[in-house]
C-alpha cells in the first residue's frame, strides 16, 4: 500500500487488503448507562480462511481497565469479515444468543450471523452515507434488543483506522473508541 495517503476501500479486495495483517488496538469505554469507564490495550489480527480467502476472521485480544476494578482483565473479541459482499459485511461468530439463526457461511467452523454492513460506497451512491471522502469511511447502526449502536469506521492513513461506536438506549448509553496502527505489513 502507498504511503503518505489513505487507501479508498472502494471494493471487497480493498478492504480485504487494507485490514489483513496484524494491528494494535487501544479503546476507549464511556458509558453514561449500562457500563463504566475503561480502557483497552491490545493486538487486532485480521487473517484469512483456509476454505474462502475473500473471508477475513478479525480476533481482537488485550488487557482492560475499568475504573473502579482493582485489576486489569484480559478481554477478547471475534468478528468476521465477508470481503466477498459488497458492501462488506461483518458476522457475529459463535454469539451464543444468535445460535437459533442459521449459519451464513457454513464452511467455516464456526458459527456466523450478521452484525453490520461496511458500505464505503461509491461518490455519489446512498451507500456512502458517512460524510467521508468516497471510500475512507463508512457509518452503520446496529440494533441490541432496545439499545441502538451507531458507527462509523474510518481509514486515517494506509497504516490506520478508527472504529468508534455511540450507544443509547433504555440499558445503555455511551461511546467506544478504537484506533488501530498496523504492526506489519500483510502476506497477500
Amino acid at each position: 500500500m502507498a504511503s503518505g495517503a489513505a487507501s479508498r476501500l472502494v471494493n471487497g479486495e480493498a478492504v480485504r487488503n487494507f485490514l489483513l495483517g496484524r494491528w494494535t488496538v487501544s479503546k476507549s469505554f464511556d458509558y453514561r448507562v449500562g457500563g463504566g469507564r475503561g480502557t483497552l490495550e491490545g493486538i487486532a489480527t485480521f487473517t484469512a480462511t483456509p476454505p474462502r480467502q475473500d473471508v477475513l476472521m478479525y480476533e481482537e485480544r488485550g488487557t482492560m481497565n475499568l475504573d473502579g476494578l482493582g485489576k486489569p482483565v484480559e478481554a477478547y473479541r471475534h468478528y468476521c469479515f465477508n470481503t466477498g459482499k459488497w458492501p462488506v459485511e461483518v458476522y457475529f461468530v459463535n454469539d451464543p444468543t444468535k445460535t437459533h439463526l442459521p449459519t451464513l457461511l457454513p464452511e467455516l467452523d464456526c458459527h456466523t450471523s450478521f452484525f453490520i454492513p461496511l458500505p464505503f460506497g461509491e461518490a455519489g451512491s446512498s451507500g456512502n452515507q458517512s460524510g467521508l471522502p468516497c471510500g475512507l469511511g463508512a457509518t452503520f447502526k446496529h440494533l441490541c434488543v432496545e439499545d441502538l449502536y451507531s458507527g462509523q469506521l474510518e481509514v486515517k492513513a494506509p497504516d490506520h483506522f478508527e472504529w468508534n461506536w455511540s450507544v443509547v438506549g433504555p440499558n445503555k448509553d455511551g461511546t467506544i473508541n478504537a484506533s488501530y496502527h498496523r504492526l506489519n505489513q500483510p502476506d497477500a
